[in-house]
């Protein structure tokens, strides 16, 4: 069953409370490039499930949604009190070929973009955090609360990441020992039977 959109923001909003936003957005590069350190193209591309996100998917959504809340913070402050047109994120990821893309690219796009919002929002003042548009789905939203909304956003994905990363041979082995072994000019793994 999907959530609505209140569901959602009550969601996202439960994973910064008690958190300072522009805290946990500063680190979230930084957390990106940890977790996939080593991990080759091919295995981040490797979707869970057939309708879940790839690690790079996730990556190159977030890149994506940084552009998005980038703009709609200058649009508020711009033009308070605007419309915030509302996108279908799993349109973006067929549309936008989220699938081809390099996630090591992904994420210093996304570094580059968060880095330059964070010091724009650095700027405010306090009355400009109050500055609202109407988002389509969710109503009146202000600065701060968008703030609020992509540092949860950001928990969110890097928990799902971590998830798949977890469940991944590469990074953190399985639940039963892994053994390779080169047959031909193809690497094959073995499980072995857990003792």
């Amino acid at each position: 069953m999907k959530e609505t959109p209140q569901q959602y923001t009550e969601r996202i909003l439960g994973y910064v409370e008690g958190k300072r936003p522009l805290v946990v957005q500063a680190a979230t590069a930084k957390k990106l490039n940890r977790l996939i350190k080593g991990i080759s193209t091919a295995e981040l591309r490797r979707r869970p499930a057939p309708e879940k996100w790839s690690v790079s998917e996730i990556i190159a959504h977030l890149a994506d949604a940084e552009i998005v809340g980038g703009f709609r913070l200058r649009f508020i402050l711009g033009s308070p009190g605007a419309p915030i047109v509302a996108y279908d994120q799993d349109k973006w990821v067929t549309s936008g070929h989220y699938d081809q893309r390099d996630p090591r690219k992904s994420v210093a796009h996304f570094c580059v973009l968060r880095e330059a919002n964070i010091a724009l929002l650095k700027t405010l003042t306090p009355e400009q955090w109050k500055h609202y548009g109407m988002h389509s789905e969710r109503g009146r939203e202000s600065i701060e609360h968008i703030v609020r909304m992509f540092a949860g956003h950001d928990v969110n994905h890097l928990q799902q990441i971590e998830k798949i990363l977890a469940h991944s041979d590469l990074k953190f082995g399985c639940k039963r020992p892994l053994d390779q072994a080169l047959v031909g000019q193809r690497l094959v793994k073995v499980r072995l039977k857990s003792t």
